[in-house]
């Protein structure tokens, strides 16, 4: 049983109180479930004890180091209300490219759908934080162990690992 990860505001998801039974907002639906081509962007992992190995994949395609936060979807749970398609992921860290997996062919319903398991994560406690600390040493990790090339890397991201420090 794999799982999926996607990068979510969980300020967003908050703004009400889903865990409470309010609607979700807005704002959650349309910044953290932004589709592009009827896609919504996920990674995928084997257990929750490699979360890092998906956050290392989104964080190495970002322009800065900010916190992020994200979300642990069940795969098969997801399965059952989208279509799931594996596609190369845009990330720099080049063992993590086929570790992509789009939700496909989405749609209002599927839109709903996987808002409702992201609720559902909310409450079973399975979105974490990373912050913009963890980030940078787990790029300066990636970079000092040759997984990833500080060259592949955003001249943000670049400039910040090169200060060293936090």
């Amino acid at each position: 049983m794999s799982l999926l990860v996607r990068k979510i505001q969980q300020a967003k998801w908050l703004q009400n109180d889903i865990l409470h039974g309010e609607p979700v907002s807005g704002d959650a639906i349309t910044n953290c479930l932004r589709t592009r081509n009827n896609t919504l962007s996920t990674w995928e992992i084997p257990a929750e004890s490699q979360i890092e190995e998906a956050v290392l994949a989104i964080v190495a395609a970002q322009e800065h180091i900010d916190t992020i936060d994200v979300v642990v979807l069940q795969r098969d749970e997801i399965e059952e209300v989208a279509t799931l398609r594996k596609s190369p992921g845009a990330t720099p860290v080049k063992d993590l490219v086929n570790s992509h997996v789009d939700i496909a062919d989405v749609n209002y319903e599927t839109l709903g759908e996987v808002a409702r398991a992201i609720v559902q994560k909310f409450r079973e406690e399975k979105v974490f934080r990373w912050t913009a600390r963890r980030i940078k040493g787990l790029l300066a990790d990636a970079v000092s162990s040759g997984r990833l090339a500080l060259d592949d890397l955003a001249p943000g991201l670049r400039r910040k690992l090169a200060q060293g420090g936090t």
